[in-house]
């Protein structure tokens, strides 16, 4: 048993045993998750050069990790103090180890995490890892490692000051007689004839989405509690899990608070729910000519460029679609940013340029372009008077939706604009784009640093432009069904 079928025990013994038994049922794994994974894979890597010179214990084939653990014998016995990717094995349990080192005749270990900060799902992880190696190999002490986001580049990477080392040693030894617990009910599970029948639950999403997710939910009907949002997902697999699967099996005499309500009612009458009064009230404070405006930003795990630090946002894209009022033609600017280059100044200098005079600025989630445009004007200062000027100027088309002013049953519960643009414009979607959604788009952006065919390239950048560009008609498709509700 591997350290990450491990981790999925803990959260799921019918994941563990799919895992095991039945993996054609998982998911499949979307692009981004995967990008988290190599970049996990790439930190990993740059974290040995906390402790230079080691020796390399990974087996040629990940299948193959037997291998490993005799190699790392190996080293052990011939006097290697430093071992990269050593691997030990207790209980049929595997347990591979980031960096292991030999300081003074005592051996230290370190597991590197691609994170800003150390989780309980961490020190679980940890605890395993201490439980297996100790078995065979006494550790002085073991450190979790994680990416320090105090941390400004300032010219070449200084991989001390770009990590922080943890010591969980005393929060592992906490954990052994757990671990060795659940290793046994785990191996119990693995025997089983079938997968146990476990309810779907909060397990489901925590601490990680489970990618059984397909499978175990497949049995769950279109018009679901689940579509109810404003209500805690501790409540609503109570409620199905006891049998109230579907909207219409809500008790009419059942009552929740105002949100939950215009939701059921919709929902029970399958017709959108408008509040007029309050929709004119938001619409009476937006002021042609307007601006629909959607960021696109980057959050490299290891910072490219100098005084960036791990995981800030780097606005890389724009799309701006602009109305001179209510019957004008619409117009349309764009910014990609070129890769190998800090994006933020010509970003910033293109969104002032297009955004200049008087009107408001419409957004789809204020808080976000908020603190993208406070956090420029901290890097450039010396443009800090025209950034407050467009901040001044921000409405957040979100709010009719999320404050319920217009609730359709086809939003689901959510007032994402994924889900508000097909409930308000049939037909109008994201579904025929290569790029759907945020995390894609800046997984994209990513790999054009690395993508070097010219070719692959441009379709890469035209995806791009075509999502953002999307985001922002989608904003203004929105604005038009809201005033025509109220004319």
């Amino acid at each position: 048993m591997s350290k990450s079928a491990f981790i999925r025990g803990l959260q799921c013994h019918k994941s563990l045993f799919l895992y095991r038994h039945y993996p054609q049922f998982r998911d499949p794994i979307p692009a981004e998750r995967q990008a988290v994974f190599q970049r996990g894979t790439n930190i990993g890597f740059m974290a040995r050069d906390l402790f230079p010179g080691g020796t390399d214990a990974s087996p040629k084939n990940v299948r193959h990790y037997s291998e490993s653990v005799e190699k790392t014998k190996l080293l052990i016995d011939s006097g290697v103090e430093v071992i990269y990717e050593a691997a030990f094995q207790s209980e049929r349990v595997l347990a591979a180890l980031d960096i292991l080192v030999k300081k003074d005749g005592k051996w230290y270990g370190y597991e590197v995490k691609s994170s800003s900060r150390i989780t309980p799902s961490h020190i679980l992880d940890a605890s395993l890892q201490y439980f297996v190696i100790t078995q065979s190999l006494p550790l002085e002490d073991f450190f979790l490692v994680h990416l320090n986001t105090d941390y400004r580049r300032k010219g070449a990477i200084e991989p001390h000051e770009l990590f922080r080392m943890i010591s969980v040693k005393n929060k592992a030894l906490a954990k052994q007689d757990m671990i060795g617990e659940q290793i046994n009910s785990q191996k119990e599970v693995l025997n089983l004839a079938q997968a146990p029948d476990i309810p779907i639950g909060e397990q489901c999403y925590s601490p990680y989405p489970c990618d059984f997710i397909g499978h175990c939910w497949k049995g769950v009907p279109e018009d679901s509690v689940f579509n109810l949002g404003g209500i805690r997902k501790s409540e609503l697999f109570a409620m199905y899990n006891t049998g109230i699967c579907r909207i219409s099996d809500i008790k009419e005499e059942t009552v929740f608070n105002g949100e939950v309500q215009i939701q059921l009612d919709a929902l029970r009458s399958q017709k959108p729910l408008i509040d007029k009064k309050r929709i004119s009230s938001f619409l009476s404070e937006i002021q042609y000519p307007l601006f629909f405006l959607d960021f696109e930003t980057t959050m490299p795990a290891v910072p490219l460029y100098e005084n960036t630090h791990p995981y800030q946002h780097l606005p890389f894209q724009y799309s701006l679609h602009y109305k001179k009022d209510k019957h004008s033609e619409l117009e349309h600017v764009e910014f990609l940013a070129e890769t190998h280059v800090d994006p933020r100044k010509s970003f910033l200098l293109s969104l002032l340029k297009h955004t200049e005079g008087w009107g408001d600025i419409l957004v789809y989630y204020a808080t976000f372009e908020r603190s993208i445009l406070n956090a420029l004007k901290k890097d450039f200062p010396e443009y800090g008077t025209e950034i407050d000027k467009r901040l001044a100027r921000i409405r957040d088309l979100i709010i009719p939706f999320s404050d319920h002013m217009y609730y359709d049953p086809a939003m689901k519960g959510s007032s994402s604009i994924k889900n508000v643009l097909p409930a308000l414009v049939p037909g109008f979607s994201y579904d025929g784009l290569k790029i759907t959604n945020g995390n894609v788009a800046m997984t994209v952006y990513e790999q054009l640093r690395s993508e070097n065919d010219l070719f692959v390239q441009e379709e890469m950048r035209e995806s791009l432009l075509a999502y953002c560009k999307m985001d922002t008609l989608a904003m203004v498709k929105i604005f038009e069904v809201l005033e025509n509700a109220v004319a």
